[in-house]
């Protein structure tokens, strides 16, 4: 790549800047020494039946709920209170000092661990926490940077090429992104936020995924 190409992938950052800045993120977005906490969390599934994975006989299985964080979208299984009224898509508090619904965090799992019905609502659940956090996210827009010397972390959202690369760091060196709309009408992406899921569920699904924008190592 030249050093010219390379400065315009640079968005007008130094190269230690954009470095540190990139750095800085991936030790927030991706680091294991740091523990990641959820304080709030989407409900994918009230499972009164038990987990899909409970090997207990069928009687003897405590009810669950599957659900996925708002911070980092890490997926869970919660303890429910009793006769707590749980609601699929519903924003629930899960930090210690918030859980109205639910008596602990039961445990980590897996993409391969959500039931079916988990599975089936958790691309709506992940738009909702988007549009939930638009803020967070339309900066996301606003900062994101190389992952590489020669690739931008743009190109890690499903459906973004060179052209479109191009276009969005033009129009934010310009001015900032303000929202999902200012996004799609200056850089002609249809839908941006459905970049987002498609990309988040990509790393949830992957256990082997390089690069991590948006969720915690497994």
């Amino acid at each position: 790549m030249s050093h010219k190409k390379h400065n315009r992938y640079q968005d007008s950052y130094s190269k230690k800047s954009t470095r540190d800045s990139h750095s800085s993120s991936y030790k927030q977005q991706g680091s294991s020494s740091q523990r990641k906490y959820e304080d709030y969390a989407w409900v994918l599934a009230h499972l009164t039946e038990g987990s899909p994975t409970d090997t207990s006989p069928f009687g003897k299985r405590e009810p669950v709920v599957q659900a996925i964080g708002e911070n980092w979208f890490t997926l869970l299984e919660l303890t429910p209170r009793k006769r707590a009224k749980i609601e699929p898509i519903t924003r629930i508090g899960i930090g210690k000092n918030n859980r109205t619904v639910i008596s602990r965090i039961k445990r980590r799992i897996g993409y391969n661990d959500l039931a079916s019905r988990s599975e089936e609502r958790l691309e709506e659940c992940i738009l909702q926490i988007i549009e939930h956090s638009q803020r967070r996210f339309v900066n996301w827009f606003n900062k994101a940077s190389l992952v590489t010397s020669r690739m931008h972390s743009f190109k890690l959202l499903p459906g973004i090429g060179s052209s479109h690369l191009k276009t969005l760091l033009e129009e934010r060196r310009k001015i900032q992104f303000t929202s999902f709309e200012d996004i799609a009408e200056r850089s002609k992406i249809s839908d941006p936020k459905k970049l987002l899921v498609g990309r988040i569920i990509k790393e949830l699904s992957n256990e082997d995924e390089k690069y991590r924008l948006f969720t915690r190592k497994p």
